[in-house]
């Protein structure tokens, strides 16, 4: 299993997401954790991710996983046909991703051929966030900001999943440098102590992989 878990877009280690990668350069954006943002503000920002991505000498595709909801068994013939190098979940709003998700079985899907290791598995923020099991082990950390978010996800969808994907044991905790999130950081950090689960506290800078092993990436 390759995954490339970053707190913002690729960190400062576009390369090693290069060499992750590999040489089936074809990347699958998954944009859903933005789904509750107007589209033209969501296009702006999906357009940014693309243009990242595109710099790095690889070929991105937008897959909105909302054309396929209630559409698994299609989805899967997609993927199966697209074959893609890497599936890239954007940031934004981590019960909205994992809603997403589950409602078009991608979840299953990737579950599947991540063991498989047909591809890489990339995300950063929210996207790095749904790579562990119990999304739920983070509400209380973010306190009135996390029932927001389960209230945001369940208006745009008519329902809210909070199970991750369950790739790793651990629980990324992203955006620990920055102003906004630097509070919120320390006390998910504390929290999941608690629960005798492992953070892995993340600057912006900063990402983990999963190649064989857990390797952490920092400055």
């Amino acid at each position: 299993m390759r995954l490339f878990l970053a707190s913002s877009d690729l960190g400062d280690y576009k390369d090693v997401f290069v060499n992750l990668v590999g040489g089936n350069k074809k990347v699958l954006i998954i944009p859903n954790a933005r789904d509750h943002y107007p589209e033209e503000v969501k296009k702006v920002i999906v357009n940014e991710d693309i243009g990242i991505i595109s710099d790095c000498g690889l070929l991105p595709e937008v897959l909105d996983l909302r054309s396929y909801f209630g559409k698994g068994d299609k989805l899967r013939e997609f993927i199966d046909e697209f074959k893609p190098g890497c599936v890239f979940s954007m940031g934004g709003n981590v019960y909205s991703l994992a809603t997403a998700l589950h409602l078009s079985r991608m979840d299953e899907i990737l579950r599947r051929d991540l063991g498989e290791d047909k591809y890489v598995y990339a995300g950063y923020s929210a996207g790095a966030m749904n790579a562990s099991k119990d999304l739920m082990n983070y509400r209380s950390s973010f306190g009135k900001r996390s029932g927001d978010r389960l209230e945001e996800a369940k208006s745009i969808y008519g329902e809210v999943y909070t199970k991750g994907l369950g790739l790793i044991d651990e629980y990324v905790c992203p955006h620990a440098d920055t102003e906004k999130y630097r509070e919120i950081c320390k006390k998910a950090e504390a929290e999941l102590r608690k629960k005798g689960l492992e953070p892995i506290v993340l600057n912006d800078a900063d990402v983990m992989i999963v190649d064989g092993e857990m390797r952490l990436y920092r400055h």
